[in-house]
This record gives structure tokens, C-alpha cells and sequence, in this order.
């Protein structure tokens, strides 16, 4: 029998995370028909703890370190469900979080829906500032409608919209570059603010600005096989003045929200500097490409 919904979890932060985010899932109300997917490179620790507390989880375990974008890509290979929903390690889903997926696509026509992601690290003012930085678009309240981007631990897919790019798909899925092609194939992103998420990861300043500028500069390296020369020469000439663009950008999302203004002022040392080590990583890519930046991204 095919599954109403496939979950697809790239394992990559330990066994606790892990452990939280299929605790929530088990959790799940309704009666929707779900596999679970998770593909892993930890290692035994979480093979032990899937077979042990979570049977039902299929597991793709690899013995050697594999990016988080090829862990979720080769969990999609195998996933069956008639909707293809991703999620993180370290989030924790509400108890409607399936049955909101499910009707948002029975609903809606849109091939890729998302929704909110809020932040569940509330103690220490650097996990505001990283949540801010990678989500602060994606903070409750969002807009239902038609949108640009949609964030990659919530979000979702029919089926025929994933397997109809399989092939793009064989140096792994990174959803910015998913989006874009099925935006340029003019499919809709759809946002649905009943279908909501937390992101509940901890975090040490060094430890960021390294995921931070890896992953920057993993983008700008992808970025240079689909642009041409000239473009790719106008990216690098912009890229010093990324850090105020982005400030602007994120102050605009926080404001209209009118939530935690008073965190993000404090956190604003903190995503000064995180916005210069993104511009650093995009210069560094488009100059020479991105290296083994992508092994350092969790």
C-alpha cells in the first residue's frame, strides 16, 4: 500500500537530536498512512536507537560521512508516499503536523508547500541570532499564498514533482535550487501558515560562522555552474555589499512580524558579524568555487 506521506530526515547531528524530532513524529494524530525515512551517517549510535525505540523507521545507513544534501536525495529515492514532506533533526513537529501537510495538498494544486518554522532554542541570545539569521522569513506569522522560497525544514512535495527531477537531484537535493527550477518550469510555491514547525538546535559562535561560511560559499560555488562568466563576475564584484543588504533584508522581516524586536536588537552583534562571513564565503566561492565546503554543512 503506498503511504499518504513519506518523511525524509537527514541524520547528521547525533543521537539526541535525532531522538527528540522521531519522538515528536511517533507522537503524530490523525490517521494518516506515513513512512519514515531517515537516512544517517553518525553511525551505530543511531542505528541502535532506531531499531531499539523506533522499529518502524526505515534507516539508509551509510559507514562514511555524506553531505546533508546527498542523505536527503538518496532517502527521496527511496521514498513511495504520495507526498514528499523534509524536515530537520532538530526540529520538533507539532501533533497536526501530518494532517496539515496532508490537507494543505489536497487543497491546494501547488507542488511544493511549506510552512512556518519557530525557534525553540529560547535561552541564550546566539541561538536567537542564528535562528534570525537562516529563518527569520519563515517566523510565525507568514502569509498564505504564493511565495519564493520556502524553508527546508518544513516543507513538502507531491510526489510526480520530486521523481520528474530525479536526475538533478544525483549530486543531492538543496532546496534553493529545487525551488528555483520548478519556479522556472512555472510551478507555485504555496505557503500555509497551519502548517508549523520548531527549529530546536544549540549552537557555539565558532561552530556557526563556520557552517555559516562553508554554506555560503557551497551556494556561490553551485551558483557557478549555472550562470555564465560575466554573471558570475558581477556576483563576485557584489558580493562586499551583502552584509547591509542582508541586515536590511532581515530587519524588514522582523519588524513587519513585530516580534521579538527587543531579541533581535540584542542579537544584532551577533548577525553583523554572521552576515560578513557569508559575504566572505560568497566571494571565496565565486572565485574559486566551493571546495570541500559542502562536507562541513549539518
Amino acid at each position: 500500500m503506498i503511504p499518504q506521506l513519506s518523511i525524509i530526515i537527514a541524520s547528521i547531528n547525533g543521537q539526541s537530536y535525532l531522538h527528540e524530532c522521531l519522538k515528536a513524529l511517533h507522537q503524530q494524530v490523525g490517521n494518516i498512512s506515513v513512512e519514515v525515512i531517515v537516512a544517517d551517517c553518525v553511525g551505530t549510535a543511531i542505528t541502535d536507537l532506531v531499531a531499539t525505540e523506533y522499529p518502524e523507521v526505515k534507516l539508509i545507513a551509510f559507514n562514511e560521512f555524506q553531505t546533508v544534501a546527498v542523505l536527503r536525495a538518496t532517502a527521496i529515492r527511496a521514498a513511495q508516499g504520495e507526498i514528499i514532506a523534509i524536515t530537520e533533526d532538530h526540529c520538533i513537529p507539532p501533533t497536526n503536523w501530518y494532517e496539515s501537510i496532508w490537507q494543505a495538498h489536497q487543497k491546494y494544486a501547488a507542488v511544493a508547500i511549506g510552512g512556518t518554522v519557530d525557534n525553540g532554542a529560547t535561552e541564550r541570545l546566539l541561538d536567537w541570532a542564528v535562528f534570525f539569521c537562516e529563518y527569520g522569513k519563515f517566523m510565525s506569522p507568514v502569509l498564505d499564498g504564493i511565495v519564493d522560497d520556502l524553508p527546508a525544514p518544513n516543507v513538502s512535495y507531491k510526489h510526480h514533482a520530486l521523481t520528474a527531477i530525479l536526475d538533478q537531484l544525483k549530486q543531492g537535493y538543496r532546496e534553493t535550487f529545487v525551488h528555483n527550477y520548478l519556479a522556472t518550469q512555472g510551478e507555485i510555491l504555496w505557503s500555509d501558515s497551519t502548517i508549523s514547525m520548531i527549529h530546536k538546535k544549540y549552537f557555539t559562535l565558532q561552530g556557526f560562522l563556520t557552517e555559516r561560511y562553508h554554506y555560503s560559499r557551497a551556494f556561490a560555488g553551485q551558483r557557478n555552474a549555472t550562470i555564465s562568466s560575466l554573471r558570475r563576475i558581477f556576483y563576485l564584484c557584489c558580493a562586499p555589499l551583502l552584509p547591509p543588504l542582508l541586515l536590511l533584508r532581515l530587519s524588514k522581516q522582523i519588524f513587519i512580524r513585530k516580534h521579538y524586536l527587543q531579541k533581535f536588537c540584542l542579537a544584532m552583534p551577533y548577525l553583523i558579524i554572521f552576515t560578513f562571513t557569508w559575504a566572505i564565503g560568497e566571494v571565496i566561492g565565486y572565485a574559486i568555487g566551493s571546495g570541500d565546503s559542502e562536507r562541513h554543512l549539518a
